[in-house]
Parts: C-alpha cells; sequence; structure tokens
C-alpha cells in the first residue's frame, strides 16, 4: 500500500487504486497514526489529536469504534493496524509512506553535500521536493495534529530548498536557479539564505548590480519588519560582491570550495569567496550584548534567574542542567532582562557565553541544526569537521561542552522543540531561554512570566530616559504619557528617547500625539517599533487564531469571556477555545482566569488595525452586531428571571435569550462579572451607530443596575440609551430611557431627575402608552419624596391611585399602596401607613411578590419599628431580608437588617442585634453608603457600652 500526507491525505491499494477512508475524525486517526507510524501512540494522545484537544466524555470508546472503521476501510491491510498497551500503532514501509521517504531524501541529500556530491545531493533533494504535492494533512480537520508535526514538515521543505539550490550553485546552474531563487525570496524574504543563494545566482551570470539591488531589498524587510540589520553572511557576501570577487567566485563551478552541510548559512570562503576564514580561531566565546545602564524594574524576576544561575545545583539533582525561561509578549523586556542578568552572572562561567537569536516570533525560526553549527565553530570546531546530521552535531556539541561552565542564552525561542537540542548535558552549564510563548517547556528548572511594569517602575523608566526635572515640570503630560504605554517598557523607551532627542518639545506635545488611535504610528524611533514587533508574532498565527485576534480588537472593553468571544466571532465556544489558548501561549492575549481573556492596550490597538485592513466592513459589523445581540440576551435573561413581570414596551420583541440563569444569585454573578463590560458593549454600540442596541441594552440592564445599586453606572448608561434613541426616533425607547435615567438621577438625589422623568411621562401620554404613564407617576412621586420629602411625594401620588387601578395591573397599583404607606410612616401617621402598606402586601401575595414584597414588607417593618411593634417589627423585617437575599437586592439586606438590629435591641436581645448591625455594616461599606455605615458603627459602639 501507499500512503500519502504530503498534500491531501491519500490512501493507495497494491494495485494503484483509491481506498475510501471515510469521516473526518476517522481520518485525522489515520494521519496521526501515519505520523508516528511503528511507534505505539496512547489512546489519550489520538484522542486530543482527533478530537483536535477537547475529546468528549466517552472519547475512548468512540476511539475505539473509529479504529474498527479504519481497520475495515484497509480491507486486507487491516491487521497493520494493531492494539499496544494503551494505544495504537500502524506498521509501515518506509517506501509506503511519503513522509518517511521525504524525511530520508532530506538526509541523504544534506549528507550528500556535506561530501561535496553535488550532483547526488541535487538529485535527492529534488525527489524529496517531488514528494511535495500541497501543505500537509491540507484535508485532515485537526489543528491540534497540524500544530504539531506541520511545522517540521514545512521546515525541512526549505531546507531541502536551500540544499538543491546549494548543490546547483556548485553545478554551476546559476541561470536556471534564477528564476526558482526569485520566487522563494519573495515568499519568504525574511529567510537571508535564500537571498544569499540568489546574490550568488545573479553575480555568477555576471549580474552584479541585481545582486546588490536583492541585498538591498532584503536589508530593508528586515529592517522594517524586524527591526534589525541582516545577518554577518549576508554582509559579507554584499561586500565581496561590491568589491568584484564573488563574480568571478561564483561564475565558474570549478573555483568553488567545498560548502556548508545543509543546514547552515553560506559564508565566505564557504561560498567561494577567497581570502576568508572558515571559521572563528577556538577560544572563548563572549556573546553576550551589551547591558543597559537604565534597567529598570523586575526586581524580582531578576533575583530569582540570578539565584538559579548562581546555584549549581539549583534543581536539587547534579546532573540536570539549569534551563530558565523567561516569556512574555513582544515589548515588555525579556532579552533585556536575560541579558542584564547574564552580565552580572558572567565571572561565574569563565568558560564563556553564547548568545543566539532563534528568531521564534518571525515566522522564519532558525533551525536547530544551524545553530548547532554554528556554536560548534565558535567553540574551536573546524568547518569541515562539523558533521551533517543534526543528531550527530547535537551528540557532538555535548562532548564539547561537558564539564565545562558555560552560560548560554537562547533568544527568541519558537518552543520547547527548537530549544532541546541546543541544550548541553552537563550540569556546570547553564542555560537562560527568552520566549513569546506560553507553551510549557518540559526542559525548564524555572519559569518567569513577564507582564507589564507597574506604574512606579515605568515614570522611573521615563524619567531616567528622558530627564526627571523635565517630566516634573509636567506631570500631567508625563501621567499621560505613562498611561499610553500601558506598561509596556519598549513603548516607554521609544516615547522617552524621542523627548531626549528633542529637548525643545514640551512633554504636552508629545502626549497630545499619543492621545488618538494612531499612538502606534507615533511609538516608533530609529530600528524601535511597536507595530512591528507586535506583526512578527501576529505573522506566525495560523488563519483561526488571527482572525480571532483581529475581531477581538474591534472590542473596546477590558475583558471578554469565551461565550462572548465566541459571539463576536461567530465561531463555536470548543472551537474558539484552542484559538484564544493558542494567543495565549503566542503572548498576544492574556487569560486573568478561566474562560476570561483580555488585550494588552496597545495590542488591541494593532488588532483593530489588522481588522481594518483585513475584515471587510460587513465582517466588522456583523461581529459588533453578533456581540451585541449576545448582551442583549444575557441581559433580558436576566432581568426577566429577577422580575418576570416587569414593565415593557408595547410590540417589544427581544432577541432570544436561550437558557435564562439558573437562579437571581446567578442573573446577579453574571453581572458582577460583566458590568464594566456592559457599559463598554453600550458605548461600542452607540460608536458603530447601531442606535436600537445601544438603548434596548441599557434598558433590559436596569433591573440589574438597581439591584446593586450601581447608579452611576445606570445614569452613564441611560444618557447614551436616550442619546440613541432619539437617533433611532423610537419614542418608547426615549420615553423607556428617560424614565430609567430621571429614576437612577433620583436614587443620586439629583434634581435633574424630575426634568428627565416629566419628558418621560409627556411621550407616554402623547403615543397612548398607559402602563408606562402608570409606571411614571411611581417614579415622579418617588423623586419628589427623595428631592422635597414625603409630603410632596404624597400629594403627586395620591390623585393618581385611579390610574394605577385602570392599568389592569395589580402590581402597579400594589407599587402605589406602598409608596404612599411608605410616606406615610415617614409623616408620623402610622395607622394609615399600616393600612395601605398591608393592602399592598395582599396585593403582593396574591400575585406571587417578587421584588415589591420585599419593599413593602422592609416599610411596614420599619413603621412598626418606629410605632414600638417591635416583635412585629422583627417578623416583618426578617421576612423581608429572606426576600431581598434572594432576589439580590443588596441596599435591602443592608435597610431590612439595620431596623432588624434596632428592634432586637430594644427588646434586649443584644447579640442578635450586634449580628444584624454587624452584616448591615459589611453592605453598607461595599455600597459605599458613607452616612448608613456611620450611623451603623455608632450604634454597634453604644451596643458594646454597659448599661
Amino acid at each position: 500500500m501507499r500512503f500519502l500526507l504530503l498534500g491531501p491525505l491519500v490512501v493507495a491499494d497494491g494495485a494503484g487504486g483509491r481506498v475510501t477512508v471515510a469521516g473526518p475524525r476517522v481520518r485525522a486517526l489515520l494521519a496521526a497514526l501515519l505520523l508516528q507510524a511503528n511507534v505505539p501512540v496512547p489512546a489519550g494522545e489520538l484522542a486530543e489529536m482527533v478530537w483536535d484537544g477537547s475529546p468528549p466524555p466517552g472519547a475512548a470508546a468512540t476511539l475505539r469504534s473509529y479504529v474498527r472503521r479504519l481497520r475495515r476501510a484497509l480491507d486486507s491491510e487491516a491487521a497493520r493496524i494493531t492494539a499496544s498497551g494503551a494505544g495504537y500503532v500502524i506498521r509501515v514501509e518506509q517506501a509506503e509512506l511519503d513522509v518517511r521517504e521525504f524525511e530520508a531524501l532530506c538526509r541523504d541529500a544534506r549528507a550528500a553535500l556535506g561530501a561535496g556530491a553535488w550532483g547526488e545531493a541535487s538529485a535527492a533533494a529534488t525527489r524529496a521536493l517531488g514528494l511535495w504535492r500541497a501543505a500537509p494533512l491540507v484535508d485532515v480537520p485537526s489543528e491540534a495534529l497540524s500544530g504539531e508535526f506541520v511545522p517540521g514538515l514545512e521546515r525541512l521543505r526549505l531546507q531541502a530548498l536551500e540544499d538543491r539550490f546549494d548543490a546547483g550553485l556548485r553545478l554551476g546552474q546559476c541561470q536556471e536557479l534564477i528564476p526558482q531563487l526569485q520566487e522563494w525570496t519573495a515568499r519568504h524574504p525574511l529567510r537571508e539564505r535564500f537571498c544569499a543563494q540568489l546574490m550568488l545566482a545573479l553575480a555568477g551570470t555576471g549580474r552584479r548590480a541585481q545582486a546588490l539591488a536583492a541585498y538591498q531589498q532584503a536589508r530593508s524587510v528586515l529592517v522594517e519588519e524586524l527591526g534589525i540589520e541582516p545577518g554577518p553572511e549576508l554582509r559579507e557576501i554584499h561586500r565581496q560582491i561590491l568589491d568584484g570577487d564573488a563574480v568571478q567566485a561564483a561564475s565558474a563551478a570549478a573555483d568553488l570550495q567545498p560548502g556548508p552541510v545543509a543546514g547552515t548559512a553560506v559564508t565566505g570562503a564557504a561560498a567561494g569567496f577567497p581570502g576568508t576564514a572558515a571559521g572563528p580561531a577556538p577560544g572563548r566565546p563572549a556573546q553576550l550584548p551589551a547591558d543597559i545602564a537604565d534597567f529598570t524594574g523586575r526586581q524580582a524576576q531578576a533575583a530569582s534567574l540570578h539565584e538559579a544561575l548562581t546555584t549549581h545545583e539549583a534543581s536539587g539533582d547534579s546532573g540536570v542542567v539549569r534551563v530558565m525561561v523567561v516569556a512574555g509578549a513582544a515589548g515588555l523586556g525579556k532579552t533585556t532582562l536575560a541579558v542584564h542578568v547574564a552580565h552580572q552572572v558572567r565571572d561565574l562561567f569563565p568558560d564563556g557565553q553564547l548568545f543566539v537569536p532563534l528568531s521564534g516570533a518571525s515566522g522564519q525560526p532558525a533551525l536547530p541544526g544551524e545553530v548547532l553549527a554554528r556554536f560548534l565553530r565558535d567553540l574551536g570546531t573546524d568547518g569541515e569537521k562539523i558533521p551533517a546530521d543534526e543528531a550527530e552535531r547535537a551528540a557532538l556539541y555535548r562532548t564539547l561542552v561537558a564539564g565545562r561552565r558555560l552560560l548560554i542564552v537562547l533568544d527568541d525561542a519558537t518552543d520547547a522543540a527548537q530549544v532541546r537540542p541546543l541544550l548541553p548535558g552537563s550540569a556546570s552549564c547553564a542555560v537562560v531561554v527568552t520566549t513569546r510563548s506560553r507553551t510549557p517547556f518540559l526542559v525548564a528548572t524555572g519559569f518567569a512570566d513577564l507582564g507589564v511594569l507597574p506604574e512606579p517602575d515605568v515614570r522611573e523608566l521615563f524619567s531616567r530616559i528622558a530627564g526627571a526635572a523635565r517630566l516634573a515640570a509636567e506631570p500631567e503630560a508625563t501621567a499621560e504619557i505613562v498611561r499610553a504605554c500601558a506598561g509596556l517598557p519598549l513603548a516607554v523607551r521609544i516615547c522617552a528617547a524621542r523627548l531626549a532627542t528633542r529637548p525643545h518639545w514640551p512633554v504636552a506635545a508629545m502626549a497630545a500625539r499619543l492621545a488618538d488611535e494612531r499612538r502606534l504610528d507615533e511609538l516608533r524611533i530609529g530600528d524601535l517599533e511597536i507595530r512591528a514587533s507586535f506583526r512578527v508574532s501576529y505573522d506566525s498565527l495560523r488563519a483561526g487564531p488571527a482572525r480571532a485576534f483581529r475581531l477581538l480588537g474591534l472590542w473596546p472593553g477590558q475583558r471578554i469571556s469565551l461565550p462572548a468571544a465566541a459571539a463576536l466571532t461567530g465561531e463555536p465556544e470548543g472551537d474558539l477555545a484552542g484559538a484564544l489558548e493558542e494567543l495565549v501561549d503566542a503572548s498576544l492575549l492574556e487569560s486573568p482566569e478561566p474562560d476570561w481573556y483580555q488585550l494588552h492596550d496597545l495590542l488591541r490597538l494593532f488588532a483593530a488595525e489588522r481588522a481594518q485592513v483585513q475584515e471587510t466592513q460587513e465582517a466588522r459589523a456583523a461581529a459588533v452586531t453578533r456581540l451585541l445581540g449576545w448582551y442583549q440576551a444575557r441581559a433580558t435573561a436576566a432581568a426577566d428571571l429577577l422580575s418576570p413581570r416587569r414593565y415593557r414596551i408595547p410590540g417589544d420583541q427581544p432577541p432570544p435569550a436561550g437558557p435564562p440563569p439558573a437562579s437571581a444569585r446567578d442573573a446577579l454573578a453574571w453581572y458582577d462579572h460583566e458590568h464594566a463590560d456592559l457599559i463598554a458593549a453600550i458605548r461600542l454600540a452607540a460608536a458603530a451607530g447601531l442606535h436600537e442596541a445601544a438603548w434596548r441594552l441599557p434598558t433590559a440592564l436596569f433591573e440589574l443596575f438597581g439591584r446593586r445599586e450601581n447608579w452611576v453606572g445606570c445614569i452613564t448608561a441611560h444618557r447614551i440609551a436616550v442619546t440613541s434613541a432619539r437617533q433611532a426616533r423610537s419614542r418608547p425607547g426615549e420615553a423607556w430611557a428617560l424614565h430609567n435615567l430621571g429614576w437612577a438621577l433620583a436614587s443620586a438625589r439629583d434634581a435633574e431627575a424630575l426634568c428627565c422623568l416629566q419628558q418621560a411621562s409627556a411621550i407616554r401620554q402623547e403615543i397612548g402608552d398607559l402602563d408606562g404613564e402608570a409606571q411614571a407617576a411611581l417614579a415622579l412621586s418617588e423623586a419628589l419624596s427623595r428631592l422635597h420629602g414625603p409630603q410632596a411625594g404624597y400629594e403627586h401620588l395620591l390623585p393618581r391611585v385611579e390610574l394605577l387601578r385602570q392599568t389592569g395591573k395589580p402590581l402597579y397599583l400594589a407599587a402605589g399602596l406602598n409608596n404612599l404607606g411608605s410616606y406615610c410612616g415617614q409623616l408620623g401617621r402610622p395607622d394609615e401607613a399600616i393600612g395601605r402598606l398591608k393592602e399592598a402586601l395582599d396585593i403582593f401575595t396574591a400575585v406571587g411578590g417578587g421584588h415589591g414584597h420585599g419593599h413593602g414588607l422592609e416599610n411596614l417593618g420599619r413603621v412598626q419599628l418606629n410605632s414600638g411593634r417591635f416583635s412585629e417589627a422583627i417578623a416583618s423585617l426578617s421576612e423581608a431580608y429572606r426576600l431581598h437575599l434572594a432576589q439580590g437586592f443588596l441596599l435591602g439586606q443592608a435597610q431590612a437588617l439595620r431596623d432588624l438590629g434596632q428592634a432586637q435591641r430594644a427588646i434586649g436581645q443584644a447579640d442578635q442585634a450586634r449580628e444584624s448591625l454587624e452584616a448591615a455594616l459589611a453592605l453598607f461599606d461595599d455600597l459605599k453608603a458613607v452616612a448608613e455605615a456611620e450611623a451603623i458603627r455608632s450604634a454597634l459602639a453604644a451596643l458594646a457600652r454597659p448599661n
């Protein structure tokens, strides 16, 4: 049989016919087995790959059924798949599996290249590349599978291309190779070796000017995209072409010296340039970049690194190499920290320090084999004695460093697979790895995850670069810049450096440039640029996570939950979770708690830019609309649960809310988690011109704002709602938003409340909304009572009791009677108060009570307390507290407990009174009700004094 994975998955029988393997998960199972052919694969690992990281319950049994289906598909060849231990294995020969044949041919090409057999190397590499039909596993739906195996195969393909081009150059095929090299240089502009080969081919055909132009193009891309200059090998080729040496050397194949083995860079004499040394002289490498004088902050992480590197047996096992990993997003100063600490401890490593940029975030990461070749040369190995095979290089490297005291800094690593071959085997050495990836480094003995710098450290760093006196003269502008840099050390350095080189600029001028959405344009100086740093990480993403990242840039909130993100992207939660976690691993997203995510402020700007460039206007609008619809549905479900008989706008058709919260506690817990994000959603709706959503969402949230006494948030939301309802030309919406705004303003004792409520009442009269008129009457009476006393509320409400009866809705009448009873109690008319309150409570009881029932009992208990009916008050207030607790109404709980404590104290129940008052105090403190809290503290102090 023949199994093909380098492209669409194909299974061919002995006669060349196709074998049908039906079902995406069965195909994923076959691919997972083939990629680890002849090796038992644990069932758990197979399940992870088959279900793309999210195996369902009962996955083991389902996996067994998939294995049976796969065996049936293979028919007479079913015996190839067998159970082995707790997993399965498939047996294949090398010639039967294109991946294995591809790898073997790549090895043959490298070996032939190292031996100077250019024809054999070219033939083997050509055969290997001929097996590549398309992207591996292109039709196998498993990102877990492709993410683990495909990158390595793609790197091997690029290496095979380079090896074939190397061999072709040795064979004098310069003219034939130029079109191919131009194509691959364009496709991989950051891969310097392709550019080096193109320059040699151009020079070999006498096109010196084009070769020099190719260098300038490569340099421009490297500087713009990565902020770095070309490497020494490319610069040396450029120099010799300028001198004219390379033209002669590359034009005659017979004059070429033996070239590098596959996986190494094309350098000096290896490329046929006369007078260039084959490698550095043996000695002690000292490759650390310069330390910086203004290193600031990171004390805890620096101390941890220092301790690990200075403790010879930090792991407790003298045979274990110390490997410290410093992880974090772009611009957080990972390399700066690693180099700073490395300089502090360099004297403890007298045999030298190796430093190599692994380009892990660039999309063109350094191959371990290339790095090993460089390390071997730096440690004194003659270039001709460096093995061709990566494993042999790693073995020689470990032999050379055994017993030596070396410090090795591996900067910007992709993952553990890239790092593992570069680790020494001797505990006398120590390794520091920096990486943007939070994927677990299984080789690490210590881990430091960098976050943003705290504000004091940001100010100190800014001051040390830009000048303390200058910043002190403009403290407000300095504070604005500190906020704009969002704790990112690279951003701070750029801003401070720009000010330092512009001594006549006021600090406020820099602050003004950072105040809008063009902030990323300003965060650049010389070869330092925030956008380019972010772009490197972004360009390495797969399509799914990249799209999720872009769309998250449309969300202005501080955080977003997994369900909300799923609504934004239009992806199922199960599918999206993996993409978001991949973004977390790439340090492009943070996860402060399970299923919650947040973007760094500057990364959000970058993501929004990507969305503007790569998503259509329709796609962006659809994403925002989905998210707002999700918030509206959740808010509607929560409000319906808390107040099922709440006022609704006539003809209102809210979006389907899905399964409602299980309880009032769950509904309020959702609000507590989301309240800041809900305001962000309302602002987003208004800014996007989605005015219908911008007024409907606040009105749905009104019940939740009230239960948590969040009147500041309620006022903010409903000011937006009023404006948007007017933009949407919705008179019912405008009236509802004005009503809620008025109520919130009245609760905050703001006289503007009366104007809003009167406008709401007038609109409801105009459109014939009888229920709305009744609601407005209740709200106006309460506002008048709060602003001008209970008599004003009583006089406004009493003549409108008949209107409340006309609605035919008993709860409106009960609410009016409850309010009248409360006013009477405050006016010193307890008998009338109790009569009206009991009538209201009878109605609440008959219709199922709810929120109003607790209010009525609380008011009754307060009247009973003030008229000396303490036992009755205790009963009423205890039941009021229970109802408020069930409804999640914090202020009602606090007030009921406060009055209950007073009643208990009045009949000598001191212990019970203290317990009630202490609980009330905690609630008032949480609600930031200062006057009420101080009154309770006085009551508690009085309880503590002896009679």
